[in-house]
């Protein structure tokens, strides 16, 4: 796992069983950005709900099949806004989760704290500057 600031966690595919172990970690919250049927052994989302429920612990699943949407974003940001810290968010690399966290906390910590923050963690997201900046000015109008 790589930490991001606030209390944010990336990492690869969570089977249902290690949210288990996560939670008495305490853990709060998961953040699913993996669609279902991604890849043949892939759980599906509502088995990974059903582990986060049966540890009374938040679930928000956020598919990215593809690009970044303005959906995306919106629901990444009332994700990362309401949900109880520790929060571990995943996908098939991390890459997607990362990406999704860089916007919903850009105008935050601004379009080079996001880029240095997932830098830092290990994913290199320099194909989204442009458009981290264009949603960071798109957000101030």
């Amino acid at each position: 796992m790589k930490e991001l600031p606030g209390d944010v966690f990336v990492t690869g595919q969570l089977m249902p069983a290690q949210l288990f172990a996560l939670a008495e970690q305490g853990v709060m919250s998961f953040i699913n950005n993996r669609p279902d049927q991604e890849a043949p052994l892939q759980p599906m989302s509502d088995e990974v709900e059903q582990a986060a429920m049966a540890v009374s612990r938040n679930y928000y699943h956020i598919p990215m099949a593809g690009g970044l949407t303005p959906g995306l974003i919106e629901a990444s940001i009332t994700a990362y806004e309401s949900a109880p810290r520790p929060i571990v968010t995943f996908c098939a690399s991390g890459t997607r989760s990362a990406a999704l966290w860089a916007f919903a906390h850009v105008d935050k910590l601004g379009v080079d704290g996001v880029l240095d923050a997932v830098s830092a963690a290990g994913y290199q997201l320099g194909q989204i500057r442009q458009p981290l900046i264009d949603f960071a000015a798109r957000e101030k109008n």
